[in-house]
């Protein structure tokens, strides 16, 4: 039997069409993401605009065909921190019901982390026992330990990419105290309540592929080469130098960055580096799977 999983982020929606094979994990038949920028303005506003709900309801509507062609048994569908967080999100939910059928689960934040830990230590490709696991999304990012027996704790920090570029970032290129103020704001809530003593960093999510694709000059995305890559903190540096003088138009042209993201990758990339110093972390091991992987593994299917 076929199964799928949606996740609606912030910054981008997810399809997994996958099938249940419990002996050997998950069988990938398809993934594939959009950016529709769900949570674009939504800091200042406290409302999801009409534009961004008509992007997302379109990518949504694209995705059910596909569910319908490929002959999906199953659907699991949930939404995270711009529907957690939009006074309109209620209004937005029943749209998606009404014209497509589709019921959204709004998931917490320690059920966004639970998901995010099963895949990662359920998967048979990623070798880790006590682990720190980041997820960045575009407006919350989670922070979890845990290890092959248990989920530990976690942090869900109240930006990502998305978030931290509305909140700070006027500029093209940013300026020196735009930035400055990101980093601030990022060390100020850097406040977690467990260490990564003896642990393995895996990074999830599409700011930290992203950055693993650009690492590796991709013209093509090809996820069997990013899922596994390792990230040191001497490439977030130099990653880091290499984007802040460049307006979005030049960074546009370089190789492995996803279009749409050319505005928020490097407030994604600073929040990952400065992660990393917290813990101090000399390298990140990327999973190119997260919450989508995790809810079919949370129902027992795969």
């Amino acid at each position: 039997m076929k199964y799928a999983s949606i996740d609606i982020g912030t910054n981008t929606v997810l399809l997994l069409i996958a099938e249940s094979k419990k002996s050997s994990g998950i069988n990938d038949i398809l993934d594939i993401s959009t950016i529709t920028r769900l949570g674009q303005g939504l800091k200042k506003t406290g409302h999801l605009s009409q534009e961004a709900m008509d992007r997302t309801l379109s990518a949504l509507k694209a995705y059910i065909d596909i569910i319908h062609e490929q002959g999906v048994g199953q659907v699991f569908c949930v939404g995270t921190s711009a529907l957690r967080e939009a006074e309109n999100s209620t209004e937005f939910l029943k749209k998606i019901h009404d014209s497509l059928g589709l019921d959204v689960r709004v998931i917490s934040e320690r059920d966004e982390a639970y998901y995010t830990y099963l895949s990662v230590i359920r998967d048979n490709s990623i070798h880790v026992d006590r682990c720190i696991i980041t997820d960045i999304g575009g407006g919350s990012t989670e922070v979890i330990k845990g290890d092959k027996e248990r989920f530990i704790d976690f942090v869900s920090l109240p930006v990502g990419s998305v978030k931290l570029t509305d909140m700070f970032i006027k500029n093209d290129p940013p300026l020196e105290k735009e930035m400055e103020k990101t980093i601030e704001y990022i060390k100020a809530i850097l406040k977690i309540p467990f260490d990564g003593h003896g642990c393995s960093f895996i990074g999830t999510g599409g700011t930290i592929t992203n950055i693993a694709a650009i690492m590796a000059g991709m013209e093509k995305y090809k996820k069997e080469r990013i899922h596994g890559a390792r990230i040191t903190i001497k490439d977030m540096e130099g990653l880091i130098k290499r984007f802040v003088g460049l307006k979005i138009s030049q960074r546009s042209n370089i190789a492995g960055l996803e279009k749409g993201r050319e505005d928020t990758i490097l407030q994604g990339m600073v929040l990952l580096y400065e992660i990393m110093s917290y813990f101090d972390f000399k390298d990140v091991m990327v999973s190119a799977h997260g919450v989508r992987y995790g809810v079919l593994m949370g129902h027992d299917l795969c």
